[in-house]
């Protein structure tokens, strides 16, 4: 049975400052794509597959542990993959119903993951956020891991979504830069959005800062300042982004 909208109305009617458009089915699909080989087979870059999903978990313990005790603690048991990640060996479902799609680079020879990066989906929103990048310890601020997050990428354009965003933790300023660097803009700052582990048996809360940006034209159909009803102190807030974002 569909919803009835028939009794309902906006608390206030929106849009004199850009397009709109009608109100359809949204449906973000992963796209299939094949790996790739890299420094002579040595290395392979592509979707998960179920043969690494223990492996996948063995990189998230090491490469980003703060994620234990916090909604994403899912990515550190290899337990949880099958109900939560896309899998390669059954695409064609999973492409379709599975919320995260992970992307590994492993060493061929001995099937280890070196590097990974999470995206996620809100497909009613036409959203894809780019959730999560680790590496190795030992295996940090090597160029190959350049391809990890080329190859999400990649994979985040041939969804259909028309909204981008991402975020960083606030101890990482290296994700930061990549993303000033790429173009994205700041959405804010979030204190304490996430919990984050700090070895033993502590935790705290994180703060993170966020960012965003739109594709295939969506920017079109976004309200501008002009017809926003923003208190004081948000209108300082909101000029102050402006003028940082101006450019990127």
């Amino acid at each position: 049975m569909g919803i009835s909208m028939e009794e309902s109305r906006p608390y206030r009617k929106m849009g004199t400052t850009c397009r709109m458009r009608p109100v359809t089915e949204k449906k973000i699909i992963w796209p299939r794509q094949d790996p790739v080989l890299l420094e002579e087979g040595k290395y392979r870059v592509g979707l998960l597959r179920r043969d690494l999903i223990e492996a996948a978990a063995r990189l998230w313990r090491l490469g980003y542990p703060e994620l234990y005790g916090s909604p994403h603690e899912f990515l550190l048991d290899p337990d949880q993959y099958e109900r939560w990640v896309a899998l390669w060996d059954r695409w064609e479902e999973d492409g379709r119903s599975k919320v995260y799609c992970m992307v590994v680079l492993e060493e061929v020879e001995t099937g280890q993951v070196l590097s990974s990066s999470v995206l996620t989906k809100f497909e009613r929103n036409l959203q894809v956020e780019f959730s999560f990048v680790a590496t190795l310890p030992g295996f940090r601020q090597r160029r190959l891991t350049d391809e990890v997050r080329r190859f999400a990428r990649k994979i985040a354009a041939g969804t259909g979504a028309e909204y981008f965003t991402t975020f960083c933790e606030t101890w990482h300023d290296i994700t930061q830069r990549w993303c000033l660097k790429g173009g994205w803009k700041i959405a804010g700052i979030f204190p304490g959005n996430f919990v984050r582990w700090n070895g033993d048996n502590e935790e705290y809360r994180g703060c993170t800062v966020h960012f965003y940006r739109f594709a295939r034209g969506a920017e079109d159909y976004v309200t501008r300042p002009e017809e926003w009803h923003l208190a004081p102190e948000v209108q300082r807030v909101w000029e102050v982004l402006a003028q940082v974002n101006e450019g990127s």
